[in-house]
């Protein structure tokens, strides 16, 4: 194929399984297209535009930080001669208006025809070429080429490293084919992790933008030392170096990771972590390393730890097994927050001194706690508590500090502590029982707490009362918490989006319906559904 006449192609969008089905779908060699890669939201394709300098953009309009219309309006600004491809769910003038202001060269709504973007991507081809000068461009395109060549073999050679599918004599090709530094010697896998608080939980797509300042600091700082850095999603980056590491300016990695992350570490709402791995007497075994490293990063929920962790917290024994004591289900009976809350408080002491145990000690007693309150609670209730019936254990490794899973757990607990309340004074009052029957029938027609008082032919400031004596509950919070209870026993089905749930709930924002399940439950509603069903899997 003649590489004057290729074109290259760049996807982005904040959905994975649409940038997969138009990375897979379209069989983009056959139309003399090089896909270049993609991205996940707007601020990581401005820097592959920037990189790459692709022909065409296919882009999604709403996407977290940075839209597909900023995008393309940046890029222009910064005079890149990309052609755009909008797709958007939304059918608003507006929005066309703005693109074709930005001199958008097609708008299509979603879903999507294979067969019109084909025929688009053909057409936008065919203008691109006509309007390339062979003669003067020749070159450049050539020098655009194998740059793009070069950066993605060294992408794709990071996966292929860490899921140890290269053999020595392909590893050593690939390393004289394309000049790279890094040689099949004794070797470490780094891989560094963004974090956000509990409280100030961040999209995913933010807290991996926070990570590109770090990341162009890396590649400047290891430009011409035998290392690899790449992306390592959702949101982290992972460092491939050979030992012994040294250069001008560091005696030791742990020192220039360090340096490095703590310049990072400044605002407090977003923590970035690195955890070194075991080192491994060939790049070809790095596999091993970075199996260590993801072990190594849980460690990060004890502030005591540092920033830059390794493999001295694997020498750790397992602490003897400590049973949480009876007080703790006699204030979940009593519904006593507070002492739910300091006697948590107490547990969790005990389960981290005095010596801090391996995360995954933690996360178990933790889990175990949750299991045998479920389990003692049936005995009140008509079955297990619905309040929280997710995946514990996955829950807690998604938090990212000891504050973190004590508030989580106390949600929870006080969580079944509301539902116990609320049961018994449904049997003890018809008018609670009633209102309760009509919320869980309406439940998604949105019911307001104006519908309930008509339904029972009482005032509202009154209802609201009556309803907060009997139970020690506001009643719109009280039904906020019955939709995340039905959110989550939908989302254990795999055919029910979290964008699905979100719009049959009433929530016009997703990103206020992903905030509220995550304060509930510990998760976002995807990470909930994908590691729920993969437990059940596994059990």
């Amino acid at each position: 194929m003649n590489p004057i006449s290729m074109i290259t192609l760049l996807i982005v969008d904040d959905e994975a399984e649409i940038r997969s089905g138009l990375r897979s779908i379209i069989p983009w060699e056959d139309y003399s297209i090089t896909l270049i890669g993609t991205a996940a939201n707007g601020a990581e394709a401005l820097d592959k535009i920037r990189y790459y300098e692709p022909d065409i953009v296919i882009t999604d309009i709403q996407m977290p930080g940075m839209s597909g219309l900023e995008l393309v309006r940046r890029a222009k600004e910064e005079q890149f001669d990309c052609s755009f491809v909008i797709l958007s769910g939304y059918d608003e003038f507006e929005y066309a208006r703005n693109a074709i202001r930005y001199g958008v060269k097609e708008y299509l709504l979603k879903p999507i025809s294979i067969r019109d973007l084909t025929e688009l991507i053909h057409n936008l081809k065919e203008e691109i070429l006509s309007k390339r000068d062979y003669h003067s461009d020749q070159l450049s395109t050539l020098r655009k080429l194998r740059k793009a060549q070069v950066s993605l073999r060294k992408q794709n050679l990071i996966p292929q490293l860490l899921r140890g599918e290269l053999s020595a004599m392909e590893l050593n090709k690939v390393i004289e084919e394309y000049g790279l530094s890094i040689r099949d010697k004794e070797s470490c896998a780094v891989l560094i992790q963004a974090y956000s608080t509990y409280q100030y939980a961040e999209e995913t797509a933010e807290l991996a933008n926070s990570l590109v300042p770090l990341m162009e600091a890396l590649e400047e700082e290891l430009s011409g030392l035998p290392a690899l850095i790449s992306d390592y999603p959702p949101a982290g980056l992972v460092l491939i170096v050979n030992l012994p590491f040294q250069s001008d300016h560091w005696d030791s990695l742990h020192k220039m990771l360090e340096h490095y992350i703590n310049r990072t570490n400044i605002d407090g709402m977003v923590c970035v972590t690195a955890a070194i791995g075991k080192p491994v007497s060939s790049l070809c075994g790095i596999s091993a390393s970075i199996q260590d490293a993801r072990h190594i990063i849980t460690w990060h929920i004890y502030p005591e730890a540092g920033a830059v962790l390794d493999f001295a917290v694997l020498e750790s024994g397992q602490p003897p097994v400590i049973m949480p004591g009876d007080d703790l289900l006699d204030a979940v009976l009593k519904d006593d927050r507070d002492n739910i809350q300091a006697r948590f408080k107490l547990y969790l002491e005990k389960l981290t001194t005095p010596v801090l145990p391996p995360p995954s000690y933690l996360y178990s007693m933790c889990n175990y706690l949750i299991i045998t309150l479920q389990s003692q609670l049936s005995r009140y209730l008509d079955g297990p508590p619905k309040s929280y019936t997710g995946n514990s254990f996955a829950a807690l490794q998604s938090l990212n500090s000891l504050e973190d899973i004590q508030i989580f757990m106390v949600k929870v607990l006080s969580g079944f502590a509301e539902e116990l309340t609320v049961s018994q004074a449904a049997k003890n009052d018809p008018l609670i029982q009633k209102a309760l029957d009509y919320i869980n029938k309406n439940l998604l027609k949105n019911p307001r707490t104006e519908d309930v008082c008509n339904y029972l032919g009482l005032s509202k400031s009154y209802f609201s009362t009556y309803f907060k004596n009997k139970t020690q509950l506001n009643f719109r919070d009280y039904t906020l918490d019955l939709k995340i209870n039905y959110a989550q026993e939908q989302l254990k089905f795999q055919e029910h989006t979290s964008g699905e749930v979100s719009l049959l709930l009433g929530y016009e924002d997703y990103r206020s319906f992903s905030r509220a399940f995550k304060a509930r439950t510990g998760l976002t509603p995807s990470e909930y559904q994908k590691q729920f069903t993969a437990g059940e899997r596994s059990s």
